[in-house]
């Protein structure tokens, strides 16, 4: 039995190598201060044809920021504020595309400075919410509630499913998230995902940060 879990542990940090390896050579392939540039040349050139353009030039230019930022704190971890920027401009950059018709309610309770996860945990979540979502409907708008209580966390997303052809999901996403999950915080997290006819719900709590 110790042998399986030995086995498992070392299973689990290869997954979590490849999956960093891939990250970082991803980020290799792009030149971080070429892309920066560019964008603030297209911003400043759209400022004085459209207001929602260059709106969505500088939304699109932090996102790229912090995908590409370097930095870190201990552990690999990012500031739990920085995530929560992304997420608010992915929610953006999206609204943009769709003229503001999408229906999301975003919340965040409690303190967030000083707290500190692995980053892209959150997002994950939420774009998934928005590749599988009916996004339109007033009375279903997605729920995003993130609540930090007592040195824990508690992550809720909440969406009705689009109706007609389904995109093809790898479920490569949420396999990712439960192998850095395992990898960073070991026992002292719960995943637990709702896969109903009409409704995805996701929930995350994690324990000690």
């Amino acid at each position: 039995k110790k042998q399986h879990k030995v086995l498992e542990a070392q299973k689990m940090q290869l997954e979590v190598d490849k999956s960093q390896a891939n990250f970082k050579f991803l980020k290799s392939q792009i030149n971080p201060h070429f892309l920066h540039n560019t964008l603030n040349f297209l911003y400043a050139k759209s400022l004085p044809y459209s207001a929602e353009l260059s709106e969505g030039i500088l939304t699109l230019s932090d996102i790229m920021r912090y995908a590409l930022n370097e930095a870190t704190g201990s552990d690999d971890k990012a500031p739990l504020k920085d995530e929560i920027e992304h997420v608010r401009n992915v929610i953006k950059i999206n609204q943009l595309r769709f003229s503001n018709n999408l229906q999301v309610n975003f919340e965040v309770n409690g303190v967030v400075n000083g707290v500190e996860i692995i980053p892209f945990l959150l997002i994950t979540m939420v774009e998934n919410a928005f590749k599988h979502g009916d996004l339109q409907r007033i009375e279903h708008p997605i729920e995003i509630r993130l609540t930090i209580e007592h040195n824990r966390l508690f992550f809720y997303c909440h969406n009705k499913k689009k109706t007609g052809p389904k995109e093809i999901s790898t479920g490569l996403g949420l396999d990712n998230i439960r192998n850095r999950l395992d990898y960073a915080y070991g026992t002292n997290y719960k995943l637990f995902i709702k896969d109903e006819t009409e409704f995805y719900t996701t929930e995350l709590t994690i324990n000690e940060l």
